[in-house]
């Protein structure tokens, strides 16, 4: 295996002298499902936010494939968010002003941007939909969705661009048990068929299930990392 994604010597301190992650090192190789384990507080949230250049570390580095990626410029950054990497937040943050479909096909039209493909875009998303049984939702704006719809178009929206990783900051933490047994499904099937990477941070220990690796944080630090089995690629 390779190692895909690297954290090194990651530390992320906030005025007023709060550190939320220090010294830690991370390898996520090629088709590992990664689980990040710990507290309220313990760093998942931070540690994510680093690896998937959401925010810069204080101290230390990225590095995807072996370059280092921490210090590019916007333009650079904001392309692999969109072409490599897929989130799916623990608040949502869809667009109210846009429809579920249109929520969800906005990264795709972000990635090529070609008007002519705009109907190949809306039925892939229309497709996507479906699997999450979200079909009669479509036209639907957010606000007149539940929690578990919202979190399940954020989880669509995700997938869309077929990124290599996706990063999930408890993903499971606001739908109902239904959506979540979809969502294991999905994230086994992305990962054994497609390869996708998942790095998952959350307090549900159902997805130990499929992890490949653990790492234990606590007080932003890492208190043990358990490689519970390999990914044996294709």
């Amino acid at each position: 295996m390779s190692k895909l994604l690297t954290g090194v010597n990651l530390t992320k301190e906030y005025p007023g002298g709060v550190t939320a992650l220090k010294n830690v090192d991370v390898e996520i190789e090629k088709g590992e499902i990664l689980v990040l384990l710990g507290p309220s507080g313990s760093g998942k949230t931070t540690l994510i936010n680093l690896l998937g250049l959401l925010d810069k570390p204080t101290k230390g580095g990225v590095y995807l494939d072996g370059r280092e990626i921490t210090s590019l410029g916007e333009r650079e950054t904001c392309g692999i968010m969109n072409r490599t990497f897929g989130f799916i937040f623990q608040f949502f943050y869809l667009i109210p002003e846009l429809t579920v479909v249109e929520n969800v096909m906005l990264p795709l039209w972000i990635k090529e941007k070609s008007r002519l493909k705009l109907k190949a875009y809306y039925e892939e998303a229309e497709s996507l939909l479906a699997e999450f049984t979200l079909v009669k939702k479509i036209n639907s704006y957010p606000s007149q969705l539940s929690g578990g719809e919202l979190q399940r178009v954020a989880i669509c929206r995700s997938l869309i661009c077929g990124p290599s990783v996706i990063f999930a900051d408890e993903p499971t933490g606001s739908i109902d048990k239904k959506s979540s047994e979809i969502f294991y499904d999905i994230v086994g099937t992305l990962n054994e068929k497609r390869e996708v990477t998942f790095i998952i941070g959350t307090h549900n220990d159902k997805f130990l299930q499929f992890a490949t690796k653990v790492v234990y944080l606590n007080e932003g630090e890492v208190e043990k990392t358990e490689q519970i089995r390999v990914k044996e690629l294709q």
